[in-house]
């Protein structure tokens, strides 16, 4: 998979900034693609489709464990016991973690975990002592436990940086574009599990 960065810097930004700023906005215009690059990564990595040239992410890879919950668009305090039991059962529940989307997260913090304790399922950013994080990236009303570190990402060659300044010379914009060659493979389909949220 070829993941591309790109970015048009207008006149105010390229010719003023470039001739007038410090070299602080080479580093704020190589962050910003870099991110993009980045965010593309973590995509395939995570809900990758497989159909072309796109990586398989460990969402769509055969073999990962699968749990749906009862309802409500959350999941209960024993049904994340249940799908950390299915890691178990690989024996790669040590350091894994949750993802999810930050509207699912704000559903499953406030699921109180019985009637009586004031607990919840999410509590300080964990849920049964493991970390949850948050990602735009991640499909609503998906969740994902995995020990990530199963997840293999190959990058081919260095950052191929490719600086325009002829093609819209006459706008003054300078294109910025940056590319890089990388690969997803999952080594251990046992260390996922894929929680589908029941509405």
């Amino acid at each position: 998979m070829d993941i591309a960065g790109y970015s048009k810097m207008t006149k105010v930004s390229t010719l003023e900034a470039f001739t007038q700023s410090d070299p602080s906005i080479d580093a704020l215009v190589r962050n910003d693609l870099n991110r993009h690059i980045a965010k593309g990564i973590e995509d395939a990595a995570l809900e990758g489709s497989g159909s072309g040239a796109n990586p398989t992410g460990f969402a769509n890879t055969s073999c990962i464990s699968t749990l749906a919950t009862s309802g409500s668009s959350t999941i209960t305090y024993p049904e994340a016991l249940t799908a950390l039991s299915k890691l178990e059962e690989g024996d790669v529940s040590s350091t894994a973690a949750f993802i999810m989307n930050p509207a699912n997260f704000v559903a499953i913090a406030g699921t109180a975990v019985d009637t009586g304790s004031g607990r919840f399922v999410i509590d300080n950013r964990t849920s049964l002592g493991l970390r949850v994080i948050q990602s735009t990236l991640c499909t609503a009303d998906t969740v994902y436990l995995g020990q990530y570190s199963a997840c293999i990402v190959a990058q081919f060659g260095g950052v191929d940086l490719v600086v325009d300044n002829f093609s819209e010379a006459r706008s003054a914009k300078v294109l910025i574009t940056q590319h890089q060659m990388v690969d997803v493979g999952v080594r251990h389909a046992q260390a996922f599990c894929k929680i589908t949220l029941t509405a």
